[in-house]
C-alpha cells in the first residue's frame, strides 16, 4: 500500500473586515490559481460561513507533506499571506490533518456529555480536595499569608485551584472516571 497517496489538508479560518470582503474573495481567487501550478496540489475549498463574523472557511490538499511544505516555504505564499493581512481581523486560525482525520472532528466525538449530577459531583470530587491542600499549603509556607484579609488570601487560592483545575485535575479524573461518567 505505499503507492497510496497520503492527502494532507490544511484548514484555514479567516474573519474578513466587512469592507474588504470582495477584495479577499479576489486574494482568494489569485492565490488559489497561484496554488494550482505547485506540484503534489490536489484541491481546495472555501466557503463563507453563515455567521455574523464575516468568517469564511478553506481546505487545501496535497498529496504527501513534502509537497505542503514546498507551498508553505514558498516566496508565493508569503508574498499573499502579507498582502492578506490588510483584510482580516485577526490571524487565521490554521490547523494540519493526515489521510481522513478532516472528517472525523474529534470534537464532535465528545459531544457526549454526562449527565449534569455526575459533572457536579466530578467537580466537588475535584475542587474540595484542592481548596483544602491549597489553603493549607499557603498558610504552611508562605509567611504572612494568615494576616492577609481572608477575601484577599481566598482571591490568591482561587488562582490557583482554577489553574490546577483546568489542567491537570479535571482531565485526569475525568480519564480515570470516564467508566462511570458515560455510563
Amino acid at each position: 500500500m505505499k503507492n497510496q497517496r497520503e492527502i494532507v489538508s490544511v484548514v484555514v479560518s479567516d474573519k474578513i473586515r466587512l469592507q474588504y470582503q470582495t477584495e479577499f474573495e479576489n486574494w482568494q481567487e489569485r492565490i488559489i490559481s497561484e496554488l494550482e501550478q505547485f506540484e503534489g496540489f490536489i484541491s481546495v475549498s472555501s466557503k463563507k460561513l453563515e455567521s455574523p463574523h464575516n468568517e469564511y472557511f478553506t481546505v487545501f490538499q496535497f498529496d504527501s507533506n513534502q509537497n505542503l511544505q514546498k507551498w508553505l516555504d514558498s516566496s508565493v505564499l508569503k508574498k499573499y499571506l502579507f498582502e492578506a493581512k490588510q483584510y482580516t481581523l485577526l490571524e487565521p486560525k490554521i490547523s494540519f490533518h493526515e489521510g481522513l482525520e478532516l472528517f472525523f472532528n474529534k470534537k464532535e466525538a465528545s459531544l457526549i456529555q454526562p449527565p449534569f449530577y455526575k459533572k457536579v459531583l466530578l467537580g466537588i470530587m475535584a475542587v474540595y480536595p484542592l481548596i483544602l491542600i491549597v489553603g493549607k499549603l499557603f498558610h504552611r509556607f508562605i509567611p504572612g499569608f494568615s494576616q492577609l484579609p481572608f477575601e484577599a488570601g481566598l482571591f490568591f487560592e482561587v488562582i490557583v485551584v482554577s489553574t490546577l483545575m483546568t489542567y491537570p485535575v479535571m482531565p485526569t479524573l475525568s480519564k480515570w472516571l470516564r467508566f462511570w461518567l458515560f455510563k
